[in-house]
């Protein structure tokens, strides 16, 4: 389910649930449980006994992103964040598991199947699985992939805020049938010539160098946003950043920048300096700056995901911080 809103319902008392990546109702069993809730707003997801699906429809919510319905009385298993798991390992025939996060199967399933299977992210299962796993996948978000698989080939994962380097890539202690999977914010540095995995799929944001695309893009696979930067070592703002004047000033050299945030340019920074220290701009988020800026802007960004704004005023938007 895409992300839903609902008016607030005028005097429903109870409390108000905010702010949880996971908002687990499964093991309620009563209409009237229900009613201590007022309100569930800014969650990832929400797991409901389907028997409850009239009662859960009367909360007012918002920014739910998605909404998981389970059958009510079996073993429901909740697994946040990335799970690798064997064929023979998914659980019992009557489990339900629910997965937030990247579920990756590192074998041909051969072992009993949950009755039901959501995912609310990326599915990795290798082939021959699609029949068994198909009468198994629910409600959930995201992709399924499969993939050849090959007798001692090795699943590798990195998650949250990684740096790939060309040693990384081409996997030089590993085999060819290898694969990997990396989630989250994603910055690949240095010229790639050649990758070492039989799969690779990022899911997230990747940042690579538009050098390697050639290179990279037969090689792996995306789910998700991905920018292409001018530059072999580029500095990289993990969130939102503001760039000033100073921080231009004391550039020895012209400098590639990446931000997975929002960028918020200064007024006082001069179009000179920015075409003078900036050689590649690449954004996933807004870059907002003053309105005389805004040709430079469009000139030095290889890539903006979001939008070029004209600012208010200098003080708008986020602070950040570079590495």
């Amino acid at each position: 389910m895409s992300e839903t809103e609902t008016e607030t319902t005028a005097g429903r008392p109870g409390r108000v649930v905010t702010g949880e990546a996971v908002v687990d109702l499964s093991h309620l069993t009563e209409p009237g449980q229900l009613d201590v809730f007022s309100r569930i707003e800014k969650a990832a997801v929400v797991i409901v006994p389907e028997a409850l699906a009239a009662a859960y429809a009367a909360i007012p919510t918002a920014k739910v992103a998605s909404t998981l319905y389970v059958p009510s009385g079996v073993n429901i298993r909740v697994q946040t964040g990335s799970m690798v798991v064997g064929g023979d390992g998914l659980g019992a025939a009557d489990d339900v598991l629910v997965v937030i996060g990247l579920l990756i199967i590192s074998s041909p399933v051969t072992g009993a199947v949950p009755k039901r299977l959501h995912v609310v992210g990326s599915v990795l299962a290798p082939h021959g699985s699609e029949q068994v796993l198909g009468q198994s996948l629910a409600g959930g978000t995201g992709s399924v992939t499969y993939y050849p698989f090959a007798e001692g080939q090795q699943v590798k994962v990195l998650s949250g805020q990684v740096r790939l380097s060309p040693a990384v890539l081409a996997n030089p202690v590993g085999q060819p049938d290898d694969i990997l999977v990396v989630a989250g914010q994603v910055v690949v540095t240095g010229e790639v010539t050649s990758v070492g995995y039989r799969t690779t799929i990022i899911a997230g944001q990747l940042a690579a160098p538009a050098a390697s695309r050639d290179v990279l893009e037969p090689a792996i696979q995306v789910q998700g946003q991905a920018i292409w930067y001018e530059g072999a070592t580029p500095r990289v703002y993990n969130g939102d950043a503001r760039l000033g004047a100073d921080f231009l000033r004391l550039l020895d050299a012209p400098a590639t920048l990446v931000v997975l945030g929002d960028l918020v340019i200064d007024d006082v920074v001069t179009e000179a300096a920015l075409r003078e220290k900036l050689a590649g701009l690449a954004v996933f988020g807004d870059v907002i700056a003053p309105a005389e800026l805004i040709g430079a802007v469009q000139i030095i960004a290889t890539d903006v995901l979001g939008d070029i704004k004209a600012a208010g005023r200098a003080s708008d938007g986020p602070d950040g911080s570079g590495s």
